[in-house]
């Protein structure tokens, strides 16, 4: 933010508008309690300004898969689905969402719109007849992806990031099926 005492607050926001949307859009989960970055873009009113540079990052679109996200780990996500509804061409797309609450799930009703059976919730700090409950592991991969030959793409809070990678090579999922967010 263009404010003094925050000009050197740098952090990773993923832009979530299509090239031709017309607008800039991000999609920013804020933390109240934390007092930091996202909680200070709360207050940002009309006519200030954002400080934004260089891009950067790994996730891009390379083909049908499964997407494995935890948290705001869904934001690299975002523009990849809305581009695939966009296109029509959804289909074969599974989505793997894991988070501590429902109320934490990121746009829960475009997820289920676009992708429907194809979009499994699983939280991990509130049982919930509506969704999983525990957390991404070897066996809700395998149960909930179509094909361990597709595409993988994965990002999340880096022990989760971990955790993933050991089960998708568990399941002998090939290096160069993996596309992961490295932060």
């Amino acid at each position: 933010m263009d404010k003094k005492d925050w000009r050197n607050e740098k952090r990773p926001f993923t832009f979530t508008s299509l090239p031709d949307d017309g607008f800039l859009q991000f999609t920013i989960k804020v933390y109240p309690n934390h007092d930091g970055v996202t909680d200070m873009l709360q207050t940002l009113e009309q006519g200030e300004y954002l400080i934004i540079e260089d891009p950067w990052g790994a996730i891009s679109y390379e083909g049908e898969g499964t997407f494995i996200a935890g948290g705001a780990g869904i934001t690299p996500f975002i523009a990849i689905f809305k581009n695939l509804a966009k296109k029509h061409n959804l289909k074969g797309h599974k989505l793997l969402f894991a988070n501590k609450r429902e109320k934490d799930i990121i746009l829960e009703s475009e997820f289920n719109k676009w992708l429907g059976k194809d979009f499994k919730n699983i939280l991990s700090d509130e049982k919930n007849p509506r969704h999983e409950y525990g957390h991404i592991d070897e066996d809700f991969i395998k149960n909930n992806s179509s094909s361990m030959n597709k595409k993988f793409y994965v990002c999340g809070p880096p022990p989760m990031m971990d955790s993933i990678m050991d089960s998708l090579n568990q399941l002998g999922v090939a290096n160069q099926n993996i596309i992961r967010e490295d932060f």
